[in-house]
């Protein structure tokens, strides 16, 4: 086996050794009789060969030290009445030669230890999608970041990584965000019924780019909702429903047509933390009351966990609740849904017919008229907390690029198919 990542073991090969092929019809009824396994049963702790004895010997006495530990294995498995089935299993130099060679080669099975390891940027189990040549950064981006750095996968990762300070700040304005939204609070373990169930949770780490180029390193907070299970007809369960509607991409377009074909003015509003400005479904929970422990990396006394006071990513009705949430603000501005589509609506203000499409959190605003458009922005934003990104540029992986003098719209997928052909090895053959 040959290691691909991280980086100090690049191109590292070890041999592996297959279970035993000890015929069914033997004393040995198909035991497990790998030199690992072997070795496991009788040196549980060992982690290299000097712990289980093994020196600067020769073959012949190495054999020997093997020996004795596949004959105590093979005895404590088939018993003290099967003596012989043990002996008959007795390795021979002439059939060890490689697996020694093998582990010698390993240096006596020197145990791995993540501080040797020069650069974390590969410690990830995806493909890096981009060539040696591609490791390149503007002047604008943070300290250790380049278009081939992956997102963490975990706390560990992400405080090993070049982008850990960054990270750090992430983290903080994350919970900083959530204590400010009233999203939970503390209570004592103590305090909790028999009945109570407490999900973990942790940190998930993504680097936010816009056309290819560095935006922010984001974190959120997410609960452990695997976890989670939808309630049976006995109501026994942590949630009644998940299904919440987005609109389809065939949607997102018939807007852009029509905003191109009317001289439509297009606006972009991202609502920040949008799950946790919904509110918890009256089927979330046991009688309504969620619990989840401190994430890895957040310190907090042991002694207490948080209630949920409104819908945390990773709950499995977080999505239904928020656009729960934000339909009924919609309706009461006069909005309408538009056909079968759920998270499309119209309105008509002053005249003036206002196209609103939502992507869960992520919203495009069409008018012909911009003293109106502004107004439902502002609105919008007074009703939940988010941020104007001004003409719509970037949608759902997208790049748009309008003429309203020539009465023209372009979607584009530079960045995406860029990625695919360095991805595939097909870049450098255009």
């Amino acid at each position: 086996m040959k290691f691909l990542a991280p980086a100090s073991l690049k191109d590292t090969e070890i041999q592996l050794f297959c279970t035993s092929l000890e015929p069914n019809t033997r004393l040995g009824q198909g035991a497990d009789l790998t030199l690992l396994t072997a070795i496991r049963k009788t040196h549980p702790h060992a982690k290299t060969l000097h712990d289980i004895g093994v020196r600067q010997m020769s073959d012949a006495d190495t054999t020997r030290v093997l020996n004795a530990h596949m004959v105590l294995h093979n005895c404590h498995w088939n018993g003290p009445d099967h003596r012989y089935t043990a002996q008959r299993h007795v390795l021979h130099s002439s059939q060890t030669k490689k697996m020694l060679s093998a582990l010698t080669s390993m240096g006596g099975g020197t145990s791995f230890d993540a501080t040797q390891i020069d650069s974390v940027d590969d410690e990830t189990s995806e493909r890096n999608p981009y060539c040696e040549g591609f490791n390149v950064r503007a002047a604008s981006d943070p300290d250790g970041y380049t278009r081939a750095t992956p997102d963490p996968k975990h706390h560990g990762q992400a405080m090993r990584s070049a982008l850990r300070v960054e990270w750090i700040k992430s983290q903080a304005l994350e919970m900083q965000g959530l204590w400010t939204r009233g999203v939970f609070k503390k209570v004592l373990r103590t305090s909790l019924a028999p009945q109570d169930r407490v999900f973990s949770s942790r940190f998930h780490y993504k680097i936010k780019r816009k056309g290819g180029e560095f935006d922010k390193c984001k974190v959120r907070l997410v609960v452990q909702g695997q976890h989670m299970k939808r309630k049976n007809a006995d109501g026994i369960g942590d949630y009644d429903d998940a299904f919440s509607p987005v609109p389809a991409a065939s949607g997102f377009r018939t807007i852009l047509s029509l905003a191109t074909q009317l001289d439509m003015f297009t606006d972009h509003v991202d609502i920040s933390q949008a799950f946790v400005q919904g509110e918890l479904l009256p089927g979330d929970g046991n009688n309504g009351k969620v619990y989840i422990s401190a994430p890895p990396g957040y310190e907090e006394d042991p002694l207490y966990v948080y209630r949920l006071l409104k819908p945390l990513y990773g709950m499995p009705s977080a999505a239904r609740a928020w656009h729960t949430t934000m339909s009924a603000f919609l309706k009461r501005e006069g909005c309408e849904t538009v056909g079968f589509e759920k998270s499309m609506w119209q309105v008509t203000v002053d005249g003036h017919r206002i196209l609103l499409g939502a992507h869960i959190d992520d919203f495009v605003l069409a008018c012909t008229d911009r003293p109106t458009l502004d107004a439902f922005r502002m609105r919008l934003l007074e009703a939940f907390e988010g941020t104007y990104e001004g003409p719509l540029e970037h949608y759902l992986g997208c790049e748009i690029a309008r003429d309203m003098t020539a009465g023209t719209t372009q979607l584009s997928q530079k960045h995406y198919a860029e990625e695919v052909l360095h991805t595939y090895g097909y870049w450098d053959t255009l």
